[in-house]
């Protein structure tokens, strides 16, 4: 049976092979199929990471790849997890934390507060403010306008850690995009060279419903660029332009 994710593994080959005027068959291999959806996932996170502080509602789409975590600072740093992939919009800092960090006994934070900055028990978040190494050195050298918990600042120390001031801050909330799964499409072979879907061998894709026309669109400019096919090859132009 169908899966009801119109941009699960197999429904996307189906609708792949559909323009096509294709069967499926091992000309069209399981290998190549995922290798061309793995290709199209990575490209799609990074357009969706690069437009998402201009259009936030792209968080919709992004939505299975994000997590929100309150993060520990150790003398000025915090450590961003092994699967972080790219921040999403600025980290924040609690303006009136206990003893813990934290303000009260704040609901967990989601990434639904984590925009809104308001946490139900009242507790206000500010926004970091990511600077370059050099600015950062200039800001945190001022006497009249050093930052604090009302204006925090931070730079990228490195690929996964990040240096903030005001320094003793405890905890930092961050939103991010994760490492996307590799996917696995899973199959059977047939003795004529098709083949159908084994969904116990398969690493199925992450990605909902509402991203299945720039997945799509991809993966037939992809497929064409492959196949050569002269009636498809013109979708190639739709990856020259990006894919949202």
């Amino acid at each position: 049976m169908a899966s009801d994710n119109k941009s699960s593994l197999d429904n996307m080959l189906q609708a792949v092979l559909s323009v096509a005027n294709q069967e499926q068959s091992m000309f069209y291999s399981p290998r190549i199929y995922s290798d061309q959806y793995n290709v199209v996932t990575s490209l799609l996170l990074s357009e969706l990471v690069k437009n998402f502080p201009k259009n936030p509602m792209l968080i919709d789409l992004l939505d299975p790849f994000v997590e929100v975590k309150q993060i520990p600072a150790t003398n000025g740093f915090i450590q961003l997890p092994d699967n972080y992939r790219d921040i999403l919009g600025s980290p924040v800092v609690f303006a009136n934390p206990d003893n813990n960090g934290e303000c009260g006994s704040p609901e967990p934070l989601t990434a639904q507060n984590f925009r809104t900055g308001i946490l139900k028990a009242g507790c206000k978040l500010n926004p970091i403010v990511i600077t370059s190494q050099s600015e950062f050195a200039y800001l945190t050298r001022s006497t009249y306008n050093a930052p604090n918990y009302e204006n925090p600042i931070g730079f990228f120390s490195g690929k996964k850690q990040i240096k903030v001031c005001p320094y003793d801050v405890t905890k930092v909330g961050v939103m991010f995009a994760r490492n996307e799964k590799v996917v696995r499409y899973g199959y059977i072979q047939n003795p004529d060279d098709t083949f159908f879907f084994d969904p116990a061998t398969s690493i199925e894709s992450e990605w909902g419903s509402n991203s299945f026309t720039p997945i799509f669109n991809s993966l037939v400019a992809l497929y064409g660029a492959w196949s050569r096919d002269p009636d498809i090859t013109n979708w190639a132009s739709v990856l020259k332009n990006g894919i949202l």
